[in-house]
């Protein structure tokens, strides 16, 4: 009788399946929209090589890894992006529905996620969409006290984020972020953020979420002028500004016949393929030891940052897999809004053009403490006047951004003729110790 009874009860079990109990499981649901932010960081998989297939938008800023980000294509309010549908209509769907919709010959899914993560990416899209537009624009008018979530913020997110929301590298400053984009940080709020410890905050519900939202987006930018600053040091060389282990094989772009391909982290500097002149093959880097052939990123002064990232991103580049996104975005910043116009700055013959008697007294208050009255002081650097008088370029980009990873001020605020006069002031210091 025992045995009977045990048999029918497993036989009850099974007839109900997972669906049901998958479907109103939290944690199923949240982790499914963690998945739809980015499934290949959630479950540690990588992402195919190739573009995603259905991902046909000509023009498009879009990495590779990203066309296959749920996401991008059916955006973070689910209503759709780039011309693509979104996935309201499958709210209150039967999971295994939307399971067999993910293998699809549309999404190919089937053998990337396991069969756990496509269900509670299912349960996901079934139970775990909330109107985030109507969210934030009924906080929006509601005008909540958003200071009394300050200590929810305090005592739930900064122990990461710090106080300020930009302790972290891996993120933009999240004030800048939550202002910019603030469907994906609900959308995070929410769910949580992929591979990562974030507490998702759905049990809390979508209006907590919204004032929470609230709050953060009061919290304060970074500085443009610092974010360039860093960037161009990140030009320079990330390595060394970011403290991480030196490149140990060639970047696969560098040509393998240049001079420093046997140098790897050389091969990964950026200025090393598109020069201290920003001007690549068309510039000082067309001839000589440094010429690789490459095109220089003076055409992208003025770009989207967000364009420039996709760029730095992509399959040429790959720098996605050695810099963070705070730094990602910095050298985007750089590249876009703080390349120097090196041409009017300096003659073809390399002096600049400036006087170097005018910068005497801020070279000998701010540069010589280091530098020495004569620039020789440092003596693992050469001495500061046959920098100048040898690649004026590098000289100028220094002193407008600092060097990687030390106390160098970056000077970029102060007037630019300034710059270039102390330029033109090291240019008559002596090359020889």
């Amino acid at each position: 009788m025992k045995r009977f009874a045990l048999a029918a009860l497993a036989a009850v079990m099974g007839s109900l399946g997972p669906g049901p109990a998958m479907a109103t499981d939290e944690g199923s649901v949240v982790r499914g929209g963690r998945l739809y932010d980015n499934w290949n960081t959630e479950s540690k998989n990588r992402s195919p090589n190739e573009p995603h297939p259905a991902f046909a938008v000509k023009g498009s800023a879009v990495s590779t890894a990203d066309t296959w980000r749920c996401s991008t294509c059916h955006g973070w309010d689910y209503k759709g992006k780039h011309g693509y549908v979104g996935i309201r209509n499958r709210q209150g769907a039967d999971p295994t529905a939307i399971v067999a919709l993910l293998k699809n010959a549309t999404h190919r899914y089937g053998g990337l996620m396991s069969e756990a993560s496509l269900l509670d990416l299912a349960n996901f899209v079934s139970h775990g969409q909330i109107d985030t537009p109507k969210l934030i624009e009924t906080e929006r008018r509601a005008k909540t006290n958003v200071a009394s979530y300050e200590e929810f913020y305090g005592t739930i997110c900064a122990a990461c984020h710090g106080s300020d929301g930009g302790r972290l590298r891996e993120v933009a400053p999240i004030g800048d972020v939550a202002r910019q984009r603030p469907h994906e940080v609900l959308h995070n709020l929410i769910n949580g953020h992929p591979g990562d410890v974030m507490p998702p905050l759905s049990a809390l519900g979508g209006d907590f979420a919204a004032r929470m939202l609230s709050y953060v987006q009061t919290l304060p930018s970074r500085s443009m002028s610092v974010s360039i600053a860093h960037g161009a040091r990140m030009y320079d060389d990330w390595q060394v500004e970011t403290s991480a282990q030196r490149q140990s094989l060639p970047h696969p772009a560098y040509p393998p016949k240049a001079h420093f391909a046997a140098d790897a982290p050389t091969t990964w500097r950026c200025k090393e393929c598109h020069g201290w002149d920003y001007a690549g093959n068309q510039g000082h880097y067309a001839t000589g030891h440094h010429a690789t052939g490459i095109k220089g990123i003076r055409g992208m002064a003025g770009a989207d940052p967000a364009r420039i990232v996709a760029i730095l991103r992509d399959g040429t580049h790959r720098y996605d897999a050695v810099l963070k996104a705070r730094d990602l975005l910095d050298l985007a910043n750089f590249v876009s809004a703080g390349q120097i116009n090196m041409n009017a700055a300096i003659d073809q013959r390399g002096r600049a053009r400036g006087n170097g008697a005018r910068a005497e007294a801020h070279y000998r208050t701010i540069c010589a403490t280091c530098h020495g009255v004569d620039g020789q002081r440092i003596i693992t650097a050469p001495p500061l006047g046959r920098m100048a008088r040898t690649n004026p370029w590098e000289g100028l980009h220094k002193i407008a951004n600092g060097h990687p990873n030390e106390k160098m001020p970056a000077l970029r605020k102060l007037d630019q003729q300034l710059l270039i006069d102390i330029l033109a002031h090291l240019q008559g210091l002596p090359e020889t110790r």
